[in-house]
Formats: structure tokens, sequence, C-alpha cells
């Protein structure tokens, strides 16, 4: 689980990270709480928790928080594309990151104590790709 919340916004929400959805996907709250959504005049088929939706699209600005006890930890921020699922089916989170609007800015690397979570542009400098 991380914090998300919308830059200047008091609360966070809990989020999942999923390496395997195709896209982030937010309930309605999240997109209230500010980040100065647009809604992209288009929709999807998302399939998640047992149902298929077609929900709308929206760029958002969100940022992810870090622990509240980390004291030198910034939030990290990004504008990416998000899908509006409402009703919301997951009680205790609000938030799924996905691929595209995370994964595509963010590079997360799980080991067996934990995860660490960065901006892509860092993982590149530290790893870069190799060249053909």
């Amino acid at each position: 689980m991380v914090g998300v919340a919308a830059p200047g916004a008091p609360n966070r929400f809990a989020a999942i990270i999923d390496t395997g959805g195709p896209i982030t996907v937010v309930a309605a709250e999240v997109l209230g709480s500010g980040g100065d959504p647009v809604q992209r005049n288009e929709t999807m088929m998302l399939r998640l928790g047992g149902s298929t939706n077609d929900v709308p699209l929206y760029d958002v600005t969100l940022e992810v928080r870090p622990p509240t006890d980390l004291v030198d930890a910034i939030p990290v921020g990004w504008r990416g594309i998000v899908a509006v699922l409402e009703p919301w089916p997951h009680h205790g989170t609000a938030v799924i990151l996905g691929q595209s609007g995370f994964l595509d800015t963010f590079t997360v690397t799980f080991g067996p104590d934990g995860f660490v979570l960065e901006p892509a542009w860092v993982f590149r400098r530290r790893f870069p790709p190799a060249s053909h």
C-alpha cells in the first residue's frame, strides 16, 4: 500500500500497485479531492472486481505521499490518465496504480522485505538502456 493524494489535499487515499493492470483506476472521490481533473471525452471497457464496466478517462495530477514517519521524504507528483470506476468495489483502497498513468512514470522494485518506488528517470540514470 502507498498513500496517494491530489497535490495540496489534506487527505490521502490508500493505493495498491497492480503491475498487470493496464491503467490507473480511481474511485470518483479521488477526482473530487483535486488534481485538476480534465475529462478526455473517452471511455474504455474495464474488467475489474468480477465485472466489466465502460468507464470514463481523465487526465489528473496526483502525488505519491511517503509514510508520515519518513521525515526527509517528499511527495512525488505526476500527471497521467486514470479511469474512474463508480461504484468502487474495493473497500480499504481508492486507487489501483496500473501501467498507464503510473508505471509509465515510476519504477517499482519489489523485494522480500518491501518495495522501492522511484521516478523512472532516476532508475534509467542508474541503469541506462543497453545500446544496440
